[in-house]
């Protein structure tokens, strides 16, 4: 044969196994099910979520229907499944991930879209206690102006990690915009509104050079506000 008939029988032979695959699996009845990748729903409560599709054949179910069950839990963001050729129906959890602590009770945490997230028994995320605004339901999703600013701050500061490591509080006020703790000595930081990726990156530099020298101890309060120059209250 020529290599463009080897060529063509080989994609023809790829094509066959495809469809083989394909009809392998949705005529494979499922034997179990499987969760994986979620870390704060636990595997009872996505059980009690859907309608066990154990027993039936993979093109009967409704997948449509424990999609739509399962996204009705407050962590769950997104689903996929996989199924071995024993039958085994593994469903992938994709969770929404907490960037700060409410304040109050019950424990309520929030994402960065601001869809609040119930605390889970005997589970504690390390991020920045929240002040300012209330929790409510797990579900609701926190919104405006000053939640944006507050949110888009977590977000920068969450994406480097010595800026996340070195806060422990944040606070939305009016005049000052947003303000933290840092979670050594408690210093007040400053961050005002916008540019968060320019002030997390200078109070890490600004640590890093200054602070590291001096002492944390040395500072009551350290303002990045401003563009060109950082301001501080020293003892």
């Amino acid at each position: 044969m020529g290599r463009g008939t080897w060529a063509a029988l080989a994609l023809l032979m790829l094509g066959l196994a495809v469809v083989a695959g394909l009809y392998f699996e949705q005529n494979t009845r499922i034997s179990a099910v499987e969760f994986s990748g979620q870390e704060f729903t636990p595997v009872e409560q996505l059980e009690e979520a859907i309608i066990s599709p154990v027993g039936i054949l993979a093109d009967s179910v409704d997948f449509e229907s424990i999609f739509r069950s399962l996204r009705e839990l407050p962590y769950v963001k997104d689903i996929a499944v996989r199924m071995s050729y024993r039958g085994t129906l593994t469903i992938e959890i994709a969770e929404r991930q907490p960037i700060g602590l409410l304040t109050g009770t019950p424990t309520t945490y929030f994402d960065a879209t601001g869809i609040q997230l119930p605390g889970q028994p005997g589970k504690w995320v390390d991020v920045p206690i929240v002040y300012g605004f209330k929790a409510s339901a797990p579900g609701d999703t926190l919104s405006g102006s000053d939640f944006t600013q507050v949110k888009d701050f977590l977000i920068a500061a969450k994406n480097d990690s010595f800026g996340w490591a070195t806060l422990s509080e944040v606070a939305w006020n009016e005049n000052e915009g947003v303000v933290a703790l840092s979670s050594e000595n408690g210093v007040k930081l400053l961050f005002g509104r916008n540019r968060f990726d320019e002030k997390v990156s200078h109070w890490k530099n600004f640590y890093q050079d200054v602070v590291s020298h001096k002492g944390i101890n040395s500072f009551r309060t350290v303002d990045l506000r401003f563009r060109n120059q950082i301001v501080t209250d020293e003892l």
